[in-house]
């Protein structure tokens, strides 16, 4: 879907401007809160609450050419997610991050915030998203079939949030506690999340809990909470020193200041979607001080 489609009325807190690479972005700037957002994978890649600091991460390394996924910031994976179900679907993490999206409303909202909602339409599939800048981060995504091939293919999404930390190694993820889990480093399933979770090491896991989950950061003096909503999965990943070597788009240094906690719906929970049926998923963000 074209983003050259009309564009809608901007409240004054907003623009539409070229970013990095010369890609069109949507850049908020309001009493409570500033955000960029690229049109390409309708792309959130920063987001910081007035008076606060940045909460995501995007690499400095990221690519900004409106055809590969950018590094960071909030990923959307859809339809499906890695290589999906099937273990056999390309690319990676399915097409609405490397899709450009189409930018249908921005309006302003009460306690100084702004809502910007966006929009793609493909391979029978209508994608609706929203964004809710301010004070608290709210992401909302609606999957809907509306018919054609790949009907009986599992649907499946995740909001894969990079949060910027001070130090990953002294963060502590709180409220995955007796979730189990799949280990996608060492591939086993089944495990069991036995207290708070600690950034060790290379980290990849699926886990089957929706419930709120709470980084504790002291590096930067501050608690960030991630709060599903729809969400059956939290992914929580982080290449460590080696994976990021591996990444082009990623700093080797960088793996230190980042940690993906993802609200998702994947794996055994991908749902099949008859036409006209719907598949929502939301997160919400917060930050307080430790």
């Amino acid at each position: 879907m074209s983003t050259h489609a009309t564009r809608p009325r901007l409240p004054r807190t907003t623009a539409l401007t070229p970013g990095r690479g010369g890609q069109p972005r949507l850049l908020i700037d309001a009493p409570a809160g500033s955000a960029e957002i690229y049109l390409h994978g309708a792309h959130l890649t920063a987001w910081t609450p007035r008076g606060g600091r940045p909460v995501i991460f995007t690499s400095r390394r990221a690519i900004f050419d409106g055809a590969a996924p950018i590094r960071g910031g909030v990923p959307l994976c859809l339809p499906w997610f890695g290589a999906g179900v099937s273990g056999d679907r390309r690319p990676s993490h399915g097409w609405g991050r490397i899709s450009p999206w189409q930018l249908s409303s921005v309006q302003s909202r009460p306690g100084g915030g702004v809502q910007a909602l966006f929009a793609l339409e493909r391979d029978g599939i209508a994608a609706l998203y929203s964004v809710d800048v301010g004070e608290e981060l709210g992401l909302s995504l609606s999957l809907r079939r509306t018919g054609g091939p790949g009907a009986d293919e599992p649907v499946e999404a995740a909001l894969h949030t990079y949060l910027a930390v001070g130090d990953v190694t002294a963060v502590e993820v709180a409220g995955l506690e007796g979730a189990t889990y799949l280990d996608k480093v060492t591939g086993q399933a089944g495990q069991v999340q036995h207290g708070p979770l600690r950034i060790t090491g290379q980290t990849d896991r699926v886990y089957a809990s929706g419930a709120p989950v709470t980084l504790s950061d002291p590096a930067l003096g501050r608690r960030v909470s991630v709060i599903g909503v729809g969400a059956a999965n939290t992914v929580v990943w982080n290449p460590w020193s080696a994976g990021a070597a591996a990444l082009t788009d990623l700093d080797d240094d960088e793996f230190a200041s980042m940690l993906c906690v993802e609200s998702a719906v994947v794996g055994d929970n991908a749902v099949r979607l008859a036409p006209g049926e719907s598949l929502s998923l939301g997160t919400r963000i917060t930050v307080a001080s430790l």
